[in-house]
């Protein structure tokens, strides 16, 4: 009797003990596991990327004040010209043309027939001795406002012009440096720096949209062999660069319905919220001017955890 009474005791603990087992089990299932990244200090940048062409140095841009069609190009690249020698003849449209003008005045170019608006040929001269570098238009092809139509240069070295949108051209300044990449030299990058900055915006036409762009001149410092005038480029001008900047990925900063934004921070195994303040955005993530340190864990997905829940760490995501 007392042995069965042992054994009935026995079994009792060891089963309490395996439903202990069980719920510690079933509980730490329960805890969310929750990626996570460390904040550190780095250096950060601002900067502008644009697109554009390799040509020589001393080059110049010979366009049309107004929109038109060419009635002729007597050149082509690599030719050599003299200052005043004429380039071709642009058919323009009067000031003031509407897009729809330009359309019917165009259309009925082609035809043979005579537009319904005063139009006026006017030849292009070469404004300098030099090597046609570019010709961006052709026999009676249409012309936009200041489309640069012919690239005239008298030096031998390179260097980038480049088209900046103007929601973008007040961050730029002369002096700024530049990379510079392109798939006719993908295994070279090079640097370069603002040298001229034009004093007038012209209206480009991409597609149906029209955009205001301002044309932005860079160097080429040391220029191999693999990269050539007319190539297309795209330069990546730094404009702000800044030392110890703390950085929190995109995808651990939140914001309330009022915009507030807040992190939550690893803590003795808890997720604890912190209001942060955010400054500059770049490719990482925000940058953080307070509420968090170095060294700081963050949580990733802070929509889905709330103040002092318990929280499991999972993989670590390293800054981009």
């Amino acid at each position: 009797m007392i042995l069965n009474k042992y054994l009935l005791l026995s079994g009792l603990s060891l089963a309490a003990a395996i439903s202990v087992f069980g719920a510690g089990k079933w509980y730490q299932a329960s805890i969310p596991r929750v990626s996570y990244t460390q904040v550190t200090a780095v250096s950060a940048e601002d900067f502008v990327s644009c697109m554009g062409k390799v040509e020589r140095t001393g080059s110049s841009n010979v366009s049309a004040e107004r929109a038109g069609m060419a009635s002729s190009v007597t050149v082509a690249p690599g030719d050599r010209v003299s200052a005043g020698q004429t380039l071709g003849q642009v058919t323009m449209l009067p000031a003031g043309s509407s897009q729809q003008d330009a359309v019917e005045a165009y259309a009925a170019f082609l035809d043979g027939q005579t537009p319904q608006v005063q139009l006026e040929t006017r030849e292009r001269g070469s404004p300098i001795d030099g090597t046609v570098t570019s010709v961006a238009i052709e026999q009676d092809g249409y012309v936009r406002a200041g489309q640069t139509a012919v690239v005239v240069s008298s030096g031998n070295g390179l260097q980038l012009r480049l088209t900046v949108g103007e929601s973008q051209i007040a961050d730029l300044r002369v002096g700024q440096r530049a990379e510079i990449t392109g798939v006719g030299f993908r295994d070279s990058v090079y640097t370069g720096v603002i040298t001229e900055i034009a004093d007038e915006a012209t209206q480009t036409l991409s597609g149906t949209t029209q955009e205001t762009v301002v044309e932005v001149l860079a160097s080429v410092e040391d220029p191999g062999d693999d990269i050539k005038p007319g190539f297309s480029v795209k330069a990546r001008i730094v404009t702000q660069e800044k030392e110890n900047v703390l950085i929190a990925p995109y995808e651990t900063v939140g914001a309330d319905a009022d915009g507030s934004e807040y992190v939550f921070v690893y803590r003795d195994g808890r997720a604890v919220r912190a209001d942060v303040e955010t400054g500059e955005e770049y490719d990482s993530g925000f940058e953080i001017v307070s509420g968090i340190r170095e060294g700081d864990i963050l949580l990733c997905e802070p929509e889905r955890l709330s103040d002092g829940a318990r929280v499991l760490l999972a993989e670590r995501k390293e800054a981009a």
